[in-house]
């Protein structure tokens, strides 16, 4: 396999799957170089998935090349998140408006949608608790054709635990790969950890004490159709929390 494509809502665990898809891919194939890329937009897509290499992406976004791409992968790994709370994220962790909030959780959902619907793709929702799962390992290096050995899976899981995540996020200024944004974002280039994602909870249902009445009609107008496909149902009930991995 050559590509693997993660694609995320956010504040769905994206950027955990991606940082644990490089290192199964990595045990997967010892001798095969493999090289992580976030996709934006088309420019990204330059040199992915070269001959004698195994790439894994991330990406929040899916228009046009970019979706095309993804849809010549071995393999498709989409993580979804109530988007009422994926807007609060934005909001309470990186400053967005609401309006900017939610044009962004759209994009992502419609992008999230299309790949979803890929014969090689498979979904993980954020409420199901698929980061605090080691099984969720297993099931990504199957879905990537392959098996990874219990110590060395344990090993991936420990190393991507919160206490963890916050003490690599906490010395992120001085490393060689960190990168400074034009808003004043710090995030490391090669793990795509942001300074933002420090000190979250991953608290499920914020956005009941969080948004207004008006901003959760205004959601649910948007994505409705989308929340009921996915299993997110309008109105303070809450998901079916599922039993694990691909449920």
């Amino acid at each position: 396999m050559s590509l693997l494509w993660c694609q995320g809502m956010f504040a769905s665990g994206s950027t955990w799957l991606y940082n644990v898809a490089l290192a199964v891919a990595a045990e997967l194939d010892p001798p095969l170089p493999v090289e992580g890329r976030f996709v934006f937009d088309a420019r990204d897509l330059h040199g992915l998935a070269a001959p004698g290499q195994r790439a894994v992406v991330k990406a929040h976004m899916a228009e046009g090349l970019v979706a095309d791409a993804a849809a010549h992968a071995e393999a498709v790994i989409v993580t979804l998140r109530d988007p009422r709370d994926a807007v609060v994220s934005l909001m309470q962790y990186q400053g967005f408006s609401f309006p900017r909030a939610l044009l962004n959780v759209t994009l992502a959902a419609e992008a999230c949608l299309r790949l979803a619907r890929l014969p090689q793709a498979v979904t993980l929702h954020y409420e199901h608790g698929f980061v605090d799962d080691p099984a969720t390992i297993d099931g990504i290096a199957g879905h990537m054709g392959g098996r990874i050995g219990r110590e060395k899976r344990d090993e991936i899981f420990a190393l991507t635990r919160r206490a963890n995540v916050e003490a690599f996020i906490a010395g992120l200024e001085a490393k060689p790969s960190a990168i400074r944004d034009a808003e004043g974002d710090v995030y490391d280039l090669a793990t795509h950890w942001h300074r933002h994602h420090a000190g979250r909870t991953g608290e499920r249902g914020r956005w009941r004490r969080r948004l207004y009445p008006a901003q959760v009609a205004g959601i649910e107008a948007h994505l409705g159709g989308w929340m009921e496909l996915f299993g997110y149902v309008r109105s303070d009930r809450c998901i079916d929390p599922g039993r694990g991995w691909g449920s």
